[in-house]
C-alpha cells in the first residue's frame, strides 16, 4: 500500500509473505531500492520517533540514550500486544500450512531482542529492569541482553548530545561524515526546566561546524507559548481553587516532567497524586537509570490507583507486587479533597465508578491536531458535563496551562543562526516551506522529496 518505503534489506523477515509476493510489488515502485542499515540512531521514546522501529530487522543496532532505551522496553512491556509496538523486542511470526502469519508457539520461540547500544553510560540496576520478561513464569523466553557504550555507528563517529523536550532522555544527534558532521536537532525547546542542555548542545553543534542541520519543525508556524513554569503555576492555582473537590490532572502519556510538576502541586495542596499503574511502571523504569526520579515507594505523595480488572497483564500484577499500597475508585470518591488523580481520555470511564459530585479537570497537555483528536475533546466535553466536572484548559488552541515541548519559529530561526550549519534540511514538519522564509536568505534549505536522495 506504499505505507512503508520499499527498502529491501533492512525490514523483519518473519513479517513477510512466505511466497515472497511482496517484493514483486516493491519492485514496481519507482523508490525500490537495496539497503543495508548499520544502524539507527534514535533521538528519543516518543512513539512518533520509536515506534516503526517493529518493522526493522531485529539484527540491527539501536543506538540511544539510556534513559530512552529503557523507557522503550517500559512503554513496549505495558503497551498494546501489536506487531507496530515491538521496539523493543519482538514476538517472531511463522506462516501455517495456508501461509497465514502468526506468533511462534513459545516454547520453541523465544522473544528476540533488539541489539540497543548507549551513546552515554551504562544504568546500576544491573540489567534487571533491562532483563524483566514481560512474559508470565511459563510463557515465552526472554533471553538475557548486556548493554553497552559505544560512540561510533558502523565506521563513523557518533555523539549524542541532551536536550530539553517534553520526555527524559531526549537527544540531539551528530554524525560524522566524508563530508563533513550532520547535525540532527531531535525534538527539542529552549522553555523548559531543562534549556540549559538545549543551549549547550547548540554550542556544541557550532562548534562542529556542519555540513547539515536537519531540524525539526512541529511550532515552525508558532510563536512563544507558555513556559513549564507558566503551566505549572497556572495548575497549582486550579488545584487550590478547587479545594476539598475531585481533581483530575490530564497530561501527554510519558511526560514525566508534567507528572513531577503535579507531584509538587500536590504537596503544596496536601493532596496525594493518583498515578496510573502504567505512569508506576514507566517510572520505575526511570529510576533504575535515575534514582533520582520518585516512585511511588520512595515518595509516599504519590499513590498508585488500581483499576477494576478481572485479569491484570502480568506487568501490573509486577506494579501490584511493588507498589502494595493502592487506592480505589471508591477511596478516591469517598475522599476526593485528597487526591489529584492522572486521568485522560483513556480512562474516562473511571468516573463511572468515582462518581464525583463535582470538581474540576485540568487539561494540561497539547491542543488537538486532527480530526480524530477533535471528536476526542468533544466526547470528553460531554462526559464532564455528565459529572459536573469544570473543564480547565480545555481549548482548540495554545493553553496556559500546558507548555509544549517543540521550539517555536522564532526561536528555531535563532537557533538555525547560532549553529550556521552549510545547509538546512527541514523533517518533522507539515510547514517546510517556512524555513526558506525564515533563514532561506542566509543559509540554503533543502526541502526533502519522497525517494529522492539529498547528496552533501
Amino acid at each position: 500500500m506504499g505505507l512503508l518505503p520499499p527498502l529491501r534489506g533492512i525490514y523483519r523477515s518473519d513479517l513477510q509473505d512466505p511466497a515472497g509476493r511482496v517484493w514483486e510489488r516493491a519492485e514496481r515502485s519507482p523508490h525500490y531500492r537495496r539497503l543495508r542499515a548499520d544502524a539507527v540512531l534514535l533521538s528519543h521514546a516518543h512513539m512518533d520517533h520509536i515506534g516503526y522501529i517493529s518493522f526493522l530487522d531485529t539484527d540491527i543496532p539501536i543506538i540511544s540514550t539510556m534513559m530512552t532505551a529503557y523507557l522503550g522496553k517500559a512503554i513496549q512491556d505495558c503497551g498494546a500486544h501489536q506487531f507496530e509496538g515491538e521496539m523493543s523486542y519482538a514476538t517472531p511470526k511463522i506462516a501455517d500450512k495456508d501461509g497465514n502469519l502468526g506468533a511462534g508457539r513459545p516454547k520453541g520461540f523465544p522473544f528476540m531482542r533488539r541489539p540497543y547500544l548507549l551513546a552515554d553510560t551504562l544504568p546500576d540496576d544491573s540489567g534487571e529492569f533491562w532483563n524483566l520478561s514481560p512474559a508470565s513464569t511459563k510463557g515465552r523466553h526472554f533471553p538475557k541482553k548486556r548493554l553497552k557504550v559505544v560512540d561510533r555507528a558502523g565506521n563513523l563517529p557518533v555523539r549524542y548530545f541532551p536536550v530539553d523536550h517534553s520526555i527524559y532522555g531526549s537527544a540531539a544527534i551528530a554524525i560524522e561524515t566524508s563530508a563533513g558532521w550532520v547535525v540532527y536537532t531531535g525534538d527539542l525547546r529552549r522553555h523548559g526546566k531543562n534549556r540549559a542542555s538545549t543551549d549547550a548542545f547548540v554550542q556544541a553543534a557550532k562548534a562542529l561546524n556542519p555540513i547539515a542541520l536537519i531540524c525539526e519543525g512541529t511550532n515552525i508556524d508558532r510563536g512563544p507559548g507558555a513556559t513549564e513554569e507558566d503551566a505549572f503555576a497556572s495548575c497549582l492555582q486550579a488545584v487550590q481553587a478547587a479545594e476539598g473537590e475531585f481533581v483530575v490532572a490530564d497530561f501527554g502519556p510519558r511526560n514525566v516532567e508534567r507528572l513531577l510538576a503535579f507531584l509538587e502541586i500536590a504537596r503544596r495542596t496536601g493532596r496525594r497524586l493518583v498515578i496510573s499503574d502504567k505512569d508506576a511502571y514507566v517510572l520505575t523504569a526511570m529510576s533504575a537509570v535515575d534514582p533520582g526520579i520518585p516512585t511511588p515507594a520512595s515518595d509516599r505523595t504519590m499513590v498508585v490507583y488500581r483499576r477494576a480488572l478481572l485479569k491484570p497483564d502480568n506487568w501490573v500484577k509486577q506494579v501490584r507486587e511493588w507498589y502494595r499500597v493502592q487506592v480505589s475508585a471508591a477511596d478516591v470518591g469517598s475522599h476526593p479533597g485528597e487526591y489529584i488523580v492522572c486521568f485522560s481520555f483513556f480512562d474516562i470511564a473511571e468516573l463511572v465508578d468515582i462518581d464525583p459530585r463535582r470538581g474540576c479537570w485540568i487539561y494540561s497537555s497539547s491542543e488537538p491536531h486532527d480530526e480524530e483528536q477533535l471528536f476526542e475533546l468533544e466526547r470528553l466535553k460531554h462526559w464532564l458535563t455528565h459529572f459536573n466536572l469544570e473543564p480547565i484548559g480545555l481549548t482548540e488552541g495554545p493553553s496556559r496551562y500546558h507548555s509544549s515541548g517543540h521550539i517555536s519559529g522564532t526561536e528555531m530561526q535563532t537557533l538555525i543562526r547560532e549553529i550556521s550549519p552549510r545547509v538546512v534540511i527541514p523533517v518533522h514538519t507539515v510547514h517546510p516551506e517556512r524555513f526558506v522564509e525564515l533563514v532561506g536568505k542566509e543559509i540554503p534549505v533543502r526541502l526533502p522529496e519522497i525517494g529522492v536522495q539529498l547528496p552533501l
